[in-house]
């Protein structure tokens, strides 16, 4: 039986990583060199320990300015930011969950403010009732706590609960919290190794109520 849903935020609901990535790797050209993907990917949906891009740039360009650097790059991105729409098949989901009376909720290694500030500007708040970030929880994926956290608020057993999950720190986080992962890839994740999901699908669109029964047998 499913006893609930937990989903990432970032490159799941919004693909918010395309934007930062796009944002990041202009500013690296900037000064003259190139933020490579695999390079990128240590820090998409978490990483233990966290790797921090902006030292990377430092390392490679010793005189940059950081305090500058980020400002470019939050310029460059939020002008993307502000027109993002819902990732496809995102709203027809959460539609279905409800209609079945499935808990769900969110596990995110962004911040509350961030979360919570784009759930509200696209009128979503309302449909979480759990929502468990890092600065709440003390961890980043791949560390199961964030999962956990959110299915112990939701009451749900992991073990009878799917995560839908767009990174292999994700995924990851969710396998050790003894969830079943759903990988559900954006441009810059679908170059990544999902392997670690128990499913791979091109969108959440290809959710309905069959597959979800199914993917718990």
């Amino acid at each position: 039986m499913l006893g609930g849903v937990v989903f990432d935020f970032d490159g799941l609901i919004l693909d918010t990583e395309t934007p930062e990535f796009h944002a990041w790797g202009s500013v690296f050209s900037h000064y003259g060199v190139t933020l490579e993907m695999h390079e990128w990917a240590k820090c998409v949906g978490g990483g233990n320990p966290p790797w921090r891009v902006d030292q990377h740039l430092l390392a490679l360009v010793p005189s940059v300015d950081l305090k500058l650097v980020h400002k470019q790059v939050h310029e460059i991105r939020d002008a993307i930011l502000i027109d993002l729409e819902l990732q496809p098949g995102a709203l027809a989901v959460f539609a279905l969950l409800e209609e079945l009376n499935v808990p769900f909720g969110i596990a995110s290694s962004s911040r509350s403010l961030w979360v919570e500030g784009f759930l509200a500007n696209h009128g979503l708040r309302h449909k979480f009732s759990v929502i468990k970030t890092w600065d709440m929880v003390g961890a980043k994926k791949p560390d199961p706590r964030l999962y956990l956290a959110a299915c112990e608020a939701l009451q749900i057993a992991p073990e009878n609960s799917i995560a839908f999950e767009d990174s292999p720190n994700g995924i990851l986080a969710a396998k050790r919290a003894g969830m079943t992962a759903i990988a559900v890839p954006n441009p810059i994740t679908k170059n990544f190794d999902l392997s670690g999901a128990d499913v791979q699908l091109t969108t959440l669109e290809e959710v309905n109520e069959e597959l979800l029964k199914s993917w718990l047998k």
